[in-house]
């Protein structure tokens, strides 16, 4: 039974109502497993007692959250900003995920929200999955999935004679694991994210998305101080110094959200804000995006700041993985 995939519930995120901003609550996840992800139902609630004028965020629950993620002996393996998170997963699924969001800016009490969102650590859409699951090194280090809540009611609505707040902001986790610990990876994963501001228009802003590490997917989001939007990109080119891999000429930005659909099941276009570029589309590990193909990939942006708004800025997510370092056996394919 140990190459069973196994589901277990773990502690729940709790973040009082009291509790300081802008600072990880967590919960210990489990040592001396082979883990597939983390999943996350993440549920707070809204009161405004004075109206906005516009939703923001789509009226997730995730724009209360900063950043979300996983660390393994104070080292973290997965960082994302929560509503990235979502669209990545979004691009993962056959189907579109389940979410209770804010339908209206009105007057309103006790309004719960809620909405799901994975952490991937193994590579989904894989032939083998087993291949990328996570295993720790050191079995004596603690694991922990993290949430770092930003519970200002300007997240959800803007304008108006806006007053209201977000309370009681919890996230239920459950891992999805086997115990074949003893069989380990042939990679394990490592996602950052960078954040390059949009201070003026620019037709060749460059993201360095230099690293040594085997690059599975990219994934971009459009944001501001006062939440997402779709206006800050206008082109895009992915290249390295050896030719290019989208574009040469610009793409329009849009051109590619809207053709994402096609590929991926998920609503990838329901945010035109967003984009999923993937580098294993046919579920073979030999398709990442090696560094030693070409050292200096790089996005080139054609881009402006967001009308209306401050604080324009493109947030990139690395979705990585590196070579398993307690392994001595020799990659088994070549990539």
């Amino acid at each position: 039974m140990g190459s069973v995939d196994r589901f277990r519930a773990l502690p729940t995120i709790q973040v009082p109502n009291t509790a300081q901003d802008n600072i990880r609550f967590s919960t210990d996840a489990e040592n001396n497993k082979r883990t597939e992800r983390h999943l996350l139902r993440v549920t707070g609630q809204v009161d405004i007692t004075g109206a906005g004028a516009a939703l923001r965020n789509r009226g997730s629950i995730l724009a209360a959250l900063g950043d979300i993620g996983f660390s393994d002996g104070g080292v973290d393996k997965v960082v994302l900003d929560a509503r990235l998170a979502r669209f990545i997963a979004e691009a993962m699924s056959p189907s579109a995920l389940p979410a209770t969001r804010l339908a209206g800016v009105g007057i309103q009490a006790a309004t719960q929200l809620a909405e799901t969102v994975p952490l991937w650590l193994a590579s989904p859409r894989s032939l083998n999955p087993d291949e990328t699951k996570y295993v720790e090194i050191n079995k004596q280090l603690q694991q922990k999935v993290f949430i770092t809540p930003i519970r200002q009611i300007t997240r959800l609505s803007s304008g108006g004679g806006l007053v209201g707040t977000i309370t009681n902001v919890n996230a239920t986790v459950e891992s999805v694991y086997d115990e074949m610990i003893g069989i380990a990876p042939v990679l394990t994963v490592y996602t950052s994210q960078v954040i390059q501001d949009v201070s003026g228009a620019n037709t060749q802003l460059k993201v360095d998305l230099r690293g040594s590490r085997y690059t599975r997917g990219i994934a971009i989001q459009q944001d501001t101080d006062q939440g997402e939007v779709s206006d800050i990109i206008n082109n895009l080119v992915l290249r390295g110094d050896k030719g290019s891999i989208i574009g040469d000429r610009g793409i329009p930005f849009r051109d590619l959200v809207e053709h994402s659909q096609e590929e991926y099941g998920g609503a990838v276009t329901a945010a035109l804000g967003y984009l999923f570029i993937d580098f294993q589309r046919y579920g073979r590990l030999t398709t990442l995006l090696s560094p030693y193909q070409d050292s200096n990939i790089r996005l080139e942006l054609d881009v402006q700041p967001s009308v209306g708004n401050t604080g324009s800025k493109v947030r990139v997510a690395k979705w990585d993985y590196e070579r398993t370092a307690v392994t001595a056996e020799p990659m088994p394919f070549t990539i």
